[in-house]
């Protein structure tokens, strides 16, 4: 039965119909970004709109700052379980991901999957921690990695309406065997409101995919030096997530259609700036 649903959310995103995932339609009256700020690696707290410079295809847009600390998060944890990280590897990812559910605030909801050469959506949409920490005891290892695939059936949860999406995905190696192309998930991710992060093994090199998926959604990528550090990092991903400054503003002096470039900055200090390049307008 979960293969059968993953497998209806793959047609529907290749086909393009999840329309509930494209938040920027015709009738677009506010565009709202996750902004991170970060100097010397910690978050840059207590800013204010007046502290941030946002254009809009080059046009300065006047943006307010939301109060986001009680929002709900929709959390969509995708593991890696290949055949690489069989073993103990496969035992410190478990106990990562149990320590990510028990982050997690009573109100926030947790989908959860893993992907080797199938992809098993474990939990959908779900606040009963404890049959996420059951799936996660269930998770076995496979032969390959359909990296493409895991990130598309992800964002294709990652539906607003449920919370504020965050997407983790764990993954120690290149995709191998996906029925899903970059492009297709690239594609997916601009029409997308979700910020995705992503955890990679510091000894593996960064999949291409996900260098480019965390950029185009102002996500980052986080390493881990070792196993057993894996549970602080998925753990300070979500802190960085929570700690970000939700900015909205309505377009002014825009046009209405098609790619919009954006781009965020600060005004008289320095940071790290993390948000997303733009957001696609389909009206005309």
């Amino acid at each position: 039965m979960r293969g059968a649903v993953v497998s209806l959310l793959l047609l529907l995103a290749m086909n393009g119909e999840p329309a509930q995932v494209l938040t920027f339609g015709s009738a677009i009256e506010v565009v709202r970004l996750d902004v991170s700020v970060t100097r010397d690696g910690a978050p840059v707290r207590n800013l204010t709109a007046a502290d941030f410079e946002i254009s809009d295809e080059g046009t300065r847009q006047r943006a307010e700052l939301v109060v986001q600390d009680a929002a709900t998060i929709h959390a969509i944890l995708a593991l890696d379980t290949s055949s690489s990280v069989a073993g103990e590897k496969l035992s410190q990812l478990k106990a990562a991901a149990h320590r990510f559910v028990d982050a997690l605030r009573p109100d926030d909801l947790l989908s959860l999957l893993t992907f080797s050469e199938v992809i098993d959506l474990a939990v959908v949409q779900s606040r009963d921690r404890q049959e996420a920490h059951a799936a996660i005891e269930l998770a076995t290892t496979r032969l390959t990695t359909s990296l493409h695939d895991a990130c598309l059936a992800s964002l294709t949860l990652a539906d607003p309406a449920l919370g504020r999406p965050l997407v983790l995905v764990f993954s120690d190696g290149q995709d191998v065997g996906s029925w899903t192309s970059a492009e297709r998930v690239l594609e997916l991710a601009r029409e997308s409101e979700a910020i995705v992060h992503a955890v990679v093994p510091s000894a593996a090199g960064v999949p291409g995919v996900l260098e480019e998926l965390t950029g185009q959604t102002g996500g980052r990528v986080w390493q881990a030096a070792d196993g057993d550090r894996l549970g602080d990092v998925f753990l300070q991903a979500l802190e960085e997530f929570r700690s970000r400054y939700r900015l909205q503003y309505e377009p002014q002096g825009v046009k209405r259609g098609g790619w919009h470039r954006l781009q965020v900055r600060l005004k008289r200090m320095d940071g790290r700036v993390h948000a997303r390049r733009g957001y696609l307008h389909r009206g005309g």
